[in-house]
């Protein structure tokens, strides 16, 4: 159920550029979540993780190399980075 509910929400943000800028601007992806349930819909910061980590197992290895160096892709709505702290 969260797959759907996680993937019917993602589809709306990629449609609606004020809402893909709220989304861009949360500063995790539990805030993703809280976002989204605060819209009706009903998913995790984890389950978020999940997702991500599927779509990128199902990337060519070119796309994961440009994913490597920084560049962003078509379709994905964030990147993840490393902060060392």
């Amino acid at each position: 159920m969260a797959r759907e509910q996680l993937e019917a929400f993602l589809q709306i943000v990629k449609a609606d550029p004020a809402l893909l800028e709220r989304f861009s601007s949360c500063p995790n992806l539990n805030a993703i979540a809280d976002l989204a349930a605060n819209m009706g819909y009903a998913f995790s910061g984890v389950d978020l993780v999940r997702h991500q980590a599927e779509a990128t197992l199902k990337l060519s290895e070119s796309d994961l190399e440009a994913a490597a160096a920084g560049v962003e892709l078509q379709g994905h709505l964030w990147l993840a980075k490393i902060v060392w702290d």
